[in-house]
């Protein structure tokens, strides 16, 4: 059984941001912030671990919603309901998003872990059976994140975070994250055998006690 490993760079989304105009350094309130992490490299080749890190400014949203989605030839179709964390309190520091999976098993889902800025902690534990259905003779994956922080995501925007695309071929590729925003623009898609990928959304949800 052979397996190999591709890791893709990523650009930052565009075209979702709000506060257009205002200073890097002074992004518009009630939006998150949201910076990825450099990861090791080998870490980067497998795919097994992007990380991000985000806070508030003075924003009203207390949650995050993550769907997950597969790439079924034509369109991304939305594979369960939201997962959903609240009362983090985004306010009060630096909350931490890694998406994990074992870096030795290429057909694994990622499990979804969290800390809150509040100190809290919660993980969402990934689904790997259709991924395991997935022929192993050859399978390579490639991985993109975003690649940029982006400082004023406004609130109730759906933001891909990881996009994979999975082929047969033992070939060396690379898939960008605008393929979840994009598709028909994205050779990688028309040509991989499976695809996935998994968003955020922060949100306010007013029956949370403050």
């Amino acid at each position: 059984m052979k397996k190999r490993y591709a890791a893709g760079l990523a650009l930052a989304l565009a075209g979702i941001l709000s506060g257009c105009g205002q200073a890097k350094t002074q992004p518009a309130d009630n939006t998150i912030s949201i910076t990825p992490v450099e990861q090791a490299t080998t870490e980067k080749q497998t795919g097994a671990v992007v990380e991000y890190h985000f806070s508030g400014n003075n924003t009203e949203a207390n949650g995050i919603t993550f769907n997950s989605y597969t790439w079924d030839g034509n369109a991304w179709q939305n594979m369960d309901k939201p997962i959903g964390a609240y009362g983090m309190g985004l306010n009060n520091g630096t909350g931490k998003i890694i998406f994990r999976h074992d870096a030795d098993t290429i057909n694994a889902a990622y499990d979804i872990e969290m800390t809150f800025p509040s100190g809290g902690a919660s993980t969402q534990y990934g689904d790997s059976s259709e991924l395991s259905k997935l022929p192993t003779d050859n399978l390579t994956v490639a991985v993109a994140g975003q690649e940029k922080p982006i400082d004023d995501l406004a609130v109730d925007v759906e933001i891909p975070l990881v996009v994979r695309v999975f082929n047969t071929d033992g070939a060396t590729h690379t898939v960008d994250i605008n393929a979840f925003i994009e598709p028909d623009s994205s050779e990688e898609l028309k040509n991989c055998i499976y695809a996935d990928a998994i968003t955020a959304t922060f949100v306010y949800d007013d029956s949370i006690p403050k």
